[in-house]
């Protein structure tokens, strides 16, 4: 991957802002906190790029965007519907960068917000399937794979991973459903939407599982291949 260089010579490293979570608790609200979790930053910056938090206030997000090359929308604690202030502030969020033209990636809950944005329906329940077959929270860490996925073959992903099936880890009670302004190019065995591609003027990309842990080298290119679509969006401009 290129990078450019300023006039300080300082590398020019593509800058991928990053929504978090937000604590809510009893109190007032200068003691609530913004949270995402270490991995997801260590992700981005050892893909490549310089991860930043964007804080829920609608009146900045295009000036942060402004300097940003990508964008991705992180999870939160699965089963639970997030927090209006968050969902928002998401959605719009999400159709500034679609105008901006900026690379888009969803992870777990940012999948299923973006998924619903562009046509499809969010589902607050998993199909009722034998858990000992496949279970979609099957721990409270994502720290290994969980189940199998099977890839459209003529996706993106399955060009990245160089196959149509492999493994990933899940943490989510959540799902996207029907169909919208993408194409669903991943699934699990009981036929839970696993990733689709935004049928979009940029590159959009909803993953359901967490490949910010690197399990695998495919949860490792998927982030690759996203900051350096980010890296060639700079370099055109």
């Amino acid at each position: 991957m290129t990078v450019s260089t300023q006039d300080t010579g300082v590398p020019r490293l593509p800058v991928i802002l990053m929504t978090p979570d937000l604590t809510i608790q009893p109190g007032p609200w200068s003691e609530r906190q913004y949270v995402v979790r270490a991995n997801y930053m260590e992700a981005i910056r050892k893909a490549g790029g310089v991860p930043l938090i964007l804080p829920y206030e609608e009146e900045t997000i295009d000036a942060a965007l402004a300097l940003a090359d990508g964008v991705v929308i992180t999870g939160t604690t699965p089963g639970v519907e997030v927090e209006p202030q968050r969902r928002d502030f998401e959605r719009t969020l999400v159709g500034r960068v679609l105008d901006a033209g900026k690379p888009l990636l969803g992870i777990c809950h940012g999948m299923q917000l973006i998924g619903e944005l562009l046509g499809g329906t969010f589902v607050a329940a998993l199909p009722k399937t034998d858990a000992e077959v496949i279970s979609h929270k099957p721990s409270e860490i994502p720290d290994h794979l969980a189940h199998a996925v099977l890839l459209d073959p003529k996706s993106e992903l399955a060009l990245l991973l160089g196959e149509t099936k492999t493994s990933v880890n899940s943490l989510h009670l959540h799902r996207l459903s029907g169909e919208g302004r993408f194409r669903v190019v991943a699934r699990a065995p009981d036929g839970v939407i696993e990733a689709f591609e935004g049928l979009t003027p940029t590159f959009c990309l909803g993953v359901q599982w967490h490949p910010e842990y690197g399990l695998t080298r495919f949860d490792q290119a998927i982030l690759q291949d996203f900051v350096a679509r980010s890296t060639a969006r700079h370099e055109r401009l």
